[in-house]
């Protein structure tokens, strides 16, 4: 079982990114690889970072890699346990980070990428307030009384 939280109490998207960075590309590389064939996350991308941080009471700097996962919820606690177990740092920075809206075409493909048996979510559009109104809806009429306009 996993110490971190599978899914935290507040989180609401479909979708999680899962940051870390490491001290080679070479070892990122590797996680990204180990993370993506085990299926713990649909896709990684790579960055090269300058980071500074403090580090037993100095400030260090450090060219380093840092790795954006790309999962779904109920990968989260697997993905956490695997990066921890391979990192080479002695105190690794694992940060998840909740997506709360993602395109439904790329929700589909982390659903399918991820969990063969889940089921696709729904290919329609959902509209939101303030969108493009739908054909079945009627203007309102207008009021009765004249516009307000401020004085001069």
């Amino acid at each position: 079982m996993s110490p971190y939280p599978l899914d935290p109490v507040r989180a609401v998207g479909p979708m999680r990114l899962v940051l870390t960075s490491y001290p080679t590309r070479e070892a990122a590389v590797a996680a990204a690889r180990g993370s993506v064939e085990r299926r713990l996350a649909a896709c990684a991308q790579l960055l090269d970072v300058e980071s500074r941080f403090w580090w037993r009471g100095r400030v260090e700097t450090a060219p380093e890699s840092l790795v954006v996962f790309k999962t779904v919820p109920k990968r989260v606690g697997a993905l956490f346990a695997f990066l921890k177990s391979t990192h080479p740092y002695e105190v690794p920075e694992i940060a998840e980070v909740d997506v709360p809206r993602v395109e439904p075409g790329f929700l589909r493909y982390l659903a399918t990428t991820l969990d063969a048996s889940a089921i696709a979510p729904p290919a329609r559009t959902v509209t939101r307030r303030g969108g493009p109104r739908a054909r079945a809806v009627r203007r309102l009429p207008r009021t009765r009384a004249r516009p307000h306009r401020p004085s001069r």
